[in-house]
């Protein structure tokens, strides 16, 4: 199991590229082909799949805050 240190750390990282995404996501708005649409569409999935892991990485500090096996 991750120490605390680390969880923050993968949350940060976890942010971080859900904004990258999210940004990169706007740009994207601006092209109309069916390239761009594919992309879009593997962009939309890889967010779907960074705030599962946000939240399951908020849910494990928080079970060992509320535990008190926070490192």
């Amino acid at each position: 199991m991750l120490n605390r240190t680390n969880d923050v750390q993968e949350l940060e990282q976890v942010n971080m590229f859900i904004r990258a995404i999210a940004a990169d996501m706007t740009e994207m708005r601006d092209f109309n082909n069916s390239e761009s649409d594919s992309i879009a569409l593997e962009m939309e999935e890889a967010l779907y799949e960074l705030r599962v892991r946000k939240l399951l990485i908020s849910a494990l500090m928080d079970s060992n805050s509320i535990g008190g096996t926070a490192h």
